[in-house]
């Protein structure tokens, strides 16, 4: 009986030609599509759950009130890891995790690399399998380093690197490390992430004794294990104890709380961002999903239309077989073999078309994707082929199998192919979908184009950042060398130096009291003389630091428009920030310059030379990155190339131990958006795709309606009918359902853009035009789709026309 089913279904492929490759092509694109979207939605969705104990990992994080403000950190004490360990049995292993970037010596080359201190626990609380180790407990002697396999082949190449030793520059020491293991290179999808690996013990060498003890200085991200059997509400419930004992008279019971974040709920919890490995938006996975979701809808959709515009001459089949004796559940196996066959070559298809397109798509993507043929993913393409075939199979199936054949073959039955309420719902579901994409597409590139054009109150042009890699006296003595060197060069405009250059993430954060006992917060940067000017930032009173003049370095603050606000000060110049900065005066205001993303609104800064009294009197300092300075050198126009190679030259003369590395500022500032890049290159695709399946499947419709109107069109060419008279008649039924999916669907795309649009704080306003012009675009499209099978009928001769009766 199989055999039968398969027979007929290809003898009826073969007969029907065009509409077997319009099915066909759609399911396949919408398949491909569905499978690499879907890849990178589950390479989301599975981070760090390669880790055999993820459901007993957890990361610590804290929250703290002061003076009514609440902050959150995902960074926490030094002193919390160690103290959870021994005071709670629960908590199996501790591994607190901080990263540095640290000179790192070969012979001649150096190298500025990000070392991760962590605890030796980390390898065996995270699935990290060394390939080459000399111990279980690699960095048991204290000058130890694991390596990945990427960054031993860096510097050793093919050679095995264990027993080796690299330099590494821990403060201003350079000290000989033993390369004790080779780890696997990292999955991508992990919250921890590290190249090199030392021990933490080396942070009582960069840390006073009195950091390391403080509960509010934080730097290091805090791992635990909780042993088999014990559960994070319970132990959370502990720590108010342990906070109490820890803190005395300054824990009030609600100021200071420790929570525990599951491992695998990092990745896409961007409410808790701020650690060492960047988060992802949730709702990208969502936006993704329904993309692959839409496609797959779409093809359906193409499926079920030609189904039903074709019913008439499958109805006639359908009488035939009856008469012959065929029982309905036998034409209902029929029918959904064929919708089963059909879409299990177009899920080979397009997984054959995923597996070509994957190494584009992970490019497009950034992320390393690869198929695993898992029983996940058998089951999902086992489901791909149930879903969309008993979906698509089902009119044909349901229907038209219980038409009676007596009525069938005396005519009797009347089956509204072209004209049903249910194809017409069906063509506008699919052209919603589609203008949805088409408007999300277009707000997407705007608020891009608007992320890249808007002006963010200095110039990013020409610009080029290079790290120093030397911290206080030392590296102000090597910035002002490399200033000198380079004032002889007229390629070279200008040499300015900052602790925190711009897309380097936030800038740092000072919280004080004010005069007024109010505790304020505000960001912070250690800029030299000449920042302000290299970056052509403007000044709406006051002036900038005088480079000759040291009361101005010790002692001079420029803060910018948004500072004033904040603190309500009217005539700022020559007033102190609080009492007790006695030594530090305001001098400028700048106009707000956008130092951080557009995600995120202009804070209060404070520019200063030296801060170090500053810090005497501060309640708290965060910094993510390191405060060493960076140089912001402007060159003129002309080859990047020849300026750069002129940069690694004079910075050999003035630091021949310190490697030159470098990145164009306008470069940086473009990767704080990458993901919102990634997306809108990813809907555009996905837009165009929807148009061409709608399309497909709309051709397949107009051809239809041709053949059914010949003898129709005939007459009318005979009574004087134009071409472009007939193309419209043709045309115009489709033209209104598109009409009412572009009604419908705008709302629902204006919506939707509209949340997304929330996570900028800077943001384009969605237009009416927006959804106009997709509109339009899919009215053309769907208009030169129709016109293609229109004008071929139009210009047939009508007496062949008549004859086709």
């Amino acid at each position: 009986m199989f055999r039968n089913y398969l027979t007929v279904a290809l003898r009826n492929f073969a007969r029907h030609k065009i509409y077997s490759i319009i099915n066909l092509g759609g399911l396949t694109i919408a398949v491909a599509c569905c499978l690499l979207l879907g890849l990178f939605v589950r390479h989301e969705l599975s981070f760090d759950r390669f880790n055999t104990k993820a459901d007993r990992l957890y990361r610590a994080w804290t929250e703290e009130e002061y003076k009514g403000d609440r902050f959150r950190n995902v960074t926490t004490p030094f002193v919390l890891g160690p103290t959870l360990k021994e005071t709670f049995p629960e908590v199996e292993a501790m591994a607190r995790v901080r990263v540095s970037e640290l000179k790192v010596r070969k012979g001649a080359e150096v190298f500025n690399e990000n070392v991760h201190m962590v605890e030796p626990d980390l390898f065996r609380m995270f699935d990290f399998p060394l390939l080459n180790s000399v111990a279980d407990n690699p960095l048991r002697e204290l000058y130890s380093v694991v390596l990945t396999e990427e960054v031993a082949r860096k510097y050793f190449g093919a050679q095995n690197p264990v027993g080796k030793t690299l330099t590494m520059q821990l403060d201003s020491v350079m000290q000989d490390f033993t390369v004790t293991a080779v780890a696997r290179n990292l999955p991508t999808a992990s919250s921890v992430r590290f190249g090199m690996a030392v021990s933490m013990e080396h942070i009582k060498d960069l840390r006073s004794d009195r950091t390391l003890k403080s509960w509010f200085m934080v730097e290091p991200e805090t791992y635990v294990l909780l042993r088999e059997g014990s559960a994070p509400d319970p132990l959370a419930a502990k720590f108010p104890a342990m906070l109490k004992t820890a803190l005395g008279d300054k824990y009030k019971g609600d100021n200071y709380a420790v929570h525990l974040q599951p491992l695998t709920d990092i990745h896409l919890n961007p409410e808790l961002a701020g650690g060492f490995e960047p988060v992802s938006n949730p709702m990208y996975v969502y936006i993704l999903s329904a993309l692959s979701v839409f496609l797959l809808l779409i093809a359906c959709i193409n499926f079920m239309t030609l189904s039903l515009g074709r019913s008439v001459s499958r109805a006639q089949e359908v009488g035939v077989r009856k008469a012959m004796g065929a029982l309905r559940s036998q034409l209902m196996n029929q029918f959904w073999s064929e919708a089963l066959l059909m879409t299990a070559a177009a899920v080979l298809l397009g997984l054959g078309l995923a597996v070509v397109l994957l190494p584009w798509f992970g490019t497009l993507a950034n992320q390393q994707l690869t198929f695993q043929l898992d029983g996940t993913t058998i089951g999902l393409l086992a489901g791909l082929v149930l879903v969309i075939g008993l979906v698509a199979g089902s009119y044909p199936a349901l229907v038209l199998s219980g038409f009676r054949p007596v009525e069938v073959l005396k005519g009797r039955i009347s089956v509204k192919g072209d004209g049903s309420l249910f194809r017409r719902g069906l063509v506008v579901v699919q052209f919603c979908l589609s203008v949805m994409l088409i408007g999300s597409t277009i707000v997407l590139n705007q608020q891009l184009n608007y992320l890249q054009s808007k002006s963010l109150g200095y110039q990013k042009e020409q610009t080029i950042v290079v790290p120093v890699g030397q911290s206080g006296e030392e590296g102000r003595q090597l910035v002002e060398r490399f200033r000198n060197e380079a004032a002889g060069h007229k390629e070279i405009l200008s040499v300015a130096a900052s602790a925190f250059p711009f897309a380097s993430g936030e800038w740092g954060e000072v919280g004080f009291t004010d005069d007024n006992k109010v505790y304020r917060n505000a960001r912070f940067n250690i800029v030299d003389p000449y920042f302000l000017p290299a970056y052509g930032i403007k000044l709406k009173a006051g002036r900038n630091f005088d480079p000759k003049n040291t009361a101005d370095h010790f002692g001079g603050i420029i803060v910018n428009e948004a500072f004033l606000k904040t603190f309500g000060l009217k005539d700022p110049l020559n007033q102190r920030v609080s009492q007790r900065w006695h030594n530090h005066r305001i001098i400028g205001v700048t106009e707000d310059f956008h130092y951080a993303s557009l995600h995120s609104k202009v804070e209060p800064l404070l520019l200063m030379v030296r801060p170090d009294s500053v810090y005497e009197h501060i309640e708290n300092l965060m910094f993510m990155s390191s405060p060493s300075p960076d140089l912001s050198i402007r060159v003129a126009a002309g080859s990047l190339a020849d300026r750069t190679a002129l940069l690694g030259r004079l910075w050999k003369r003035v630091a021949p131990n310190e490697p030159f590395s470098y990145t164009f500022l306008d470069e940086d500032l473009q990767r704080q958006y990458r993901a919102e890049q990634r997306l809108g290159r990813i809907v555009t695709i996905a837009s165009g795709l929807s148009i061409l399946i709608a399309c497909l499947g709309l051709f397949g419709l107009a051809t239809l309606a041709v053949a059914r109107r010949t003898k129709e069109i005939g007459v009318r060419k005979v009574l004087g009918a134009s071409v472009p008279s007939l193309v419209l008649l043709l045309a115009k039924d489709f033209l209104k359902l598109v009409g009412v999916a572009i009604v419908i669907a705008s709302p629902l795309a204006w919506y939707a853009m509209n949340r997304w649009l929330q996570d900028f704080e800077y943001r384009v306003a969605i237009q009416w035009w927006v959804f106009a012009l997709a509109g339009v675009v899919a009215v053309l499209v769907a208009f030169l789709t129709v016109s293609f099978q229109s004008v071929k009928a139009a210009f047939m001769n009508p007496v062949t026309s008549l004859r086709a009766e």
